[in-house]
């Protein structure tokens, strides 16, 4: 029997390129510099940006939130939000290789599948998810 390749919906370069066109244009609207990171399905990068003057420990901050809400296939907000409640649960997280709890990751869906995610880090945890909702909303 022949095995059938995996088919899923992944987010292309040129959707990557106009998510990541969005969060900045939003971050330059809010004057927030930022890093973004859009990744396909997996969490690997496909379009990065740091703006003039932004760190790439932020850079590496905005890879973290987009691998995790394209792996979890929700808003990192959520994990951060939940940190706050229980402590028991930042220590927990801590154990986890690659995950980041911070605000600022959304999942870019195509329909219900997640097709890539996008991440922001520079601002304020609620400056970041909002930047990255809007961006996510920009590939389809």
């Amino acid at each position: 029997m022949t095995a059938v390749p995996r088919q899923q919906a992944v987010l292309t370069l040129a959707e990557a390129l106009v998510v990541l066109r969005r969060a900045l244009d939003e971050a330059e609207r809010l004057e927030v510099p930022v890093a973004v990171a859009v990744t396909d399905p997996g969490g690997e990068p496909v379009a990065t940006a740091r703006m003039d003057g932004v760190s790439e420990l932020v850079a590496a901050a905005a890879r973290g939130k987009a691998r995790t809400a394209a792996a979890l296939g929700v808003p990192t907000l959520l994990w951060e939000e939940r940190g706050r409640t229980e402590p028991s649960f930042v220590a927990a997280v801590g154990t986890v290789p690659g995950f980041t709890p911070l605000g600022g990751g959304e999942p870019v869906r195509a329909g219900a599948a997640v097709v890539g995610a996008v991440g922001v880090s520079g601002g304020t945890a609620d400056q970041d998810a909002a930047i990255a909702r809007v961006a996510a909303q920009a590939a389809h």
